[in-house]
C-alpha cells in the first residue's frame, strides 16, 4: 500500500489535504477511485480516521482510496466547511486528481468510474455529493446523519456524559481560522472531555444543540441530503446502520431508504441488530462486522 498526500483546496492561508492510497504495483490500466469523508459530528476528526481494513479491501478491488479533511465546525457553518470543502474535493477528484496522481506516482486514474461513502456525518458528505451535475457511480451510507431537521438532532438528554463547564467548551471559538483536522470524537478510553473541541462537541450533543449551532441560518436545504432523495436522478445507495445506534437513530436510514426506493432509485438497508454507532471502530478482519462492511465495500465495487 502507497500513500501520498495532496492538498485540494487552499482558503483562509489554509491548506486541506487529502490522503490518497494506491497499489504501487498493480495494473497500468486507469483505476476507479473511491472518496471517503470521516465522521465526527462536522466538528471532530481527520482523514485519518478512515480504517486500514476499509482501504486494504477497496485497493485490493482496484480502487485508487481518497480520504479528504474538511474544515471542522463550529467557527464555520456547516454550509461554509465541511459541505463546501466535501464537494471542492468532490470536484478535484474528478478534474486535478488524474493530473497530479499520474505525475507523482505514474497511476492513471478513470474519473468516469467515482463513488464516494462515508462514517456517520461523513456519509452526510457523501449523500450530498449526488446533487453534482456528474454525481458518482454509487453511495456507501456507514450509520450516516440525513433528516437533520429531525428531533433526534434537537432533543436534550440528561444521559449523555457528566456535566460539562461552558467557559471551558467555549474555548472552542478561539480557533480561527476553522481547522481541518481534530482529535478523533473517541479515544480508546472514551471522550477527551479534556479537549474543549471534544467537550463542546458532546455538550452540543447533549443538549441537542449541535446542529441548529451550525446551521445558524436554517437553511438546511443545502446541507441535508434528504432533500435531494426524490428529486431527478439519485446514485445506487447502500446504508448499513445498527439498530442500538443512540446519537444517530437507525430510523433515518430506514427513512432513507423507503424514500429512495419509493422515488425509484436502487437502495439497499443493512440493518445491524444490536449494533452501536462505531460498529465497525474495532472490527477484526473476517468477524461478522467486516463481512457487512465488505459486502458495501462490494456494492460499490459492482457499480463501476
Amino acid at each position: 500500500m502507497a500513500k501520498h498526500q495532496f492538498t485540494y483546496k487552499e482558503i483562509d492561508g489554509q491548506s486541506i489535504d487529502a490522503d490518497v492510497y494506491y497499489d504501487g504495483e498493480g495494473t497500468s490500466a486507469s483505476r476507479p477511485v473511491a472518496l471517503y469523508f470521516h465522521g465526527g459530528n462536522f466538528v471532530s476528526g481527520s482523514k485519518e480516521l478512515l480504517g486500514k481494513l476499509h482501504i486494504q479491501k477497496l485497493l485490493e478491488f482496484g480502487f485508487v482510496v481518497v480520504s479528504a479533511n474538511y474544515r471542522l465546525c463550529p467557527t464555520i457553518s456547516l454550509a461554509e466547511g465541511p459541505v463546501s470543502d466535501a464537494l471542492d474535493a468532490y470536484q478535484w477528484v474528478r478534474e486535478r486528481l488524474p493530473t497530479v496522481l499520474k505525475e507523482q506516482t505514474g497511476v492513471s486514474l478513470d474519473v468516469k468510474k467515482i463513488v464516494v461513502f462515508g462514517h456517520s456525518c461523513g456519509a452526510t458528505l457523501a449523500l450530498l455529493t449526488a446533487g453534482q451535475s456528474e454525481p458518482p457511480l454509487a453511495i456507501l451510507d456507514i450509520f450516516g446523519m440525513k433528516y437533520l431537521q429531525d428531533p433526534a438532532f434537537h432533543t436534550a438528554s440528561e444521559n449523555r456524559g457528566p456535566p460539562i463547564d461552558d467557559a471551558f467548551v467555549n474555548q472552542i471559538f478561539q480557533q480561527v481560522p476553522a481547522p481541518s483536522t481534530a482529535a478523533p470524537p473517541m479515544a480508546a478510553t472514551g471522550p477527551d472531555l479534556k479537549n474543549p473541541r471534544i467537550a463542546w462537541m458532546f455538550s452540543a450533543v447533549k443538549k441537542g444543540a449541535l446542529i441548529e449551532s451550525i446551521v445558524a441560518d436554517g437553511n438546511y436545504e443545502t446541507v441535508d441530503p434528504a432533500f435531494l432523495f426524490s428529486k431527478g436522478k439519485f446514485p445506487p445507495t447502500y446504508f448499513i446502520h445498527g439498530t442500538a445506534d443512540t446519537l444517530v437513530p437507525h430510523k433515518l436510514s430506514q427513512k432513507a431508504h423507503d424514500e429512495l426506493v419509493a422515488a425509484g432509485h436502487e437502495s439497499h438497508l443493512v440493518l445491524v441488530e444490536g449494533a452501536p454507532h462505531g460498529l465497525d471502530a474495532r472490527m477484526q478482519e473476517g468477524d461478522d462486522t467486516y463481512r457487512t462492511i465488505v459486502k458495501g465495500l462490494e456494492f460499490l465495487k459492482a457499480h463501476i
